[in-house]
């Protein structure tokens, strides 16, 4: 049985098909595919943060300019 979260891993290119097998949570090549795409997920989550934080301040920015 696969998670979503591994399906979505996949599509992304964290993770590849041959790390996701019909194999326990605690095989150690699982777990580690798992730490790899949390950090990409973490990552993923501060740059739109940066993103969105960093348009706000352009908008701002150019209001002012008007």
């Amino acid at each position: 049985m696969t998670y979503p979260i591994d399906d979505l891993a996949q599509l992304v290119g964290v993770m590849t098909p041959d790390d996701v097998v019909q194999e326990s949570a605690e095989d150690p090549s699982i777990a580690a595919a798992r730490e790899r795409y949390n950090r990409a997920g973490e990552r993923l989550s501060a740059i739109s943060f940066g993103l969105v934080v960093g348009t706000g301040l352009v908008w701002c920015g150019m209001a002012d300019l008007l």
